[in-house]
């Protein structure tokens, strides 16, 4: 259950939004595109309750990449473009690089025209992951949502994504869930939940000063990328 919670985000700015698993992170994201409606509260965006915006407007505006993205079986270009068929591949291309996947699609034998199979069956979690981090990249909106988006992918690659997301600061306005906190170190904002409420909130510097939920877990995550590094 959510409850208790006040955000105010400017149009451009990155809010990150971490905590342990069931604190309720994925239920507040699923609120802005209106997967559900709130019980109690509003939600606005510039000003105006997204109740009151027909759901096809509000969600031509948002960019959403749940935690368990599905994957159709065609080929590799036509999951990030659905059925847009005008000739974007410097668009596809450029969604495929922030995504991190542009690499991995090259050295496929048919690149882009790749069959992925049912439910992209002969791809890895992360690859997956990227495909439709690239379809959510590939439909540039104003708003951003991203439910955990390196989740699955290693370090270096996760990094990669990380800092090609950053480059995007200014240009529009970014939500992002992750486990990962390194994910979410540079957003202008960052809130811990915990049971659906929030219990730390400021910039990655003043939740690193605590010795709090963010702070411990960031130094754990540190130390284990070390030790996996060696």
């Amino acid at each position: 259950m959510i409850a208790e919670i006040d955000l105010k985000l400017k149009p451009g700015q990155t809010l990150g939004i971490v905590g342990p698993p069931g604190s309720g992170k994925t239920t507040l994201l699923g609120l802005v595109p209106r997967i559900f409606d709130v019980s109690q509260g509003r939600i606005l965006i510039d000003g105006v309750d997204i109740r009151n915006v027909r759901l096809e407007d509000l969600r031509s505006r948002i960019g959403f990449m749940p935690q368990e993205p599905f994957l159709f079986a065609g080929s590799i270009r036509e999951n990030i473009m659905f059925d847009d068929s005008r000739p974007q591949n410097s668009v596809l291309i450029n969604a495929a690089k922030t995504a991190s996947l542009h690499g991995t699609v090259q050295a496929l034998p048919d690149g882009f025209e790749t069959l992925v199979g049912e439910k992209g069956i002969i791809l890895s979690g992360g690859q997956k992951q990227r495909v439709a981090l690239a379809r959510t990249m590939f439909y540039s909106k104003p708003i951003l949502i991203l439910d955990d988006p390196i989740s699955q992918v290693d370090s270096e690659t996760g990094n990669d994504i990380i800092n090609r997301l950053r480059s995007l600061t200014g240009k529009m306005t970014l939500i992002i869930v992750s486990h990962r906190l390194s994910a979410v170190h540079f957003a202008d904002h960052i809130v811990v939940l915990e049971q659906g409420r929030i219990v730390e909130s400021g910039t990655h510097a003043q939740l690193i000063e605590s010795d709090r939920y963010y702070a411990r877990t960031y130094r754990l995550q540190e130390l284990e990328e070390v030790m996996h590094a060696r």
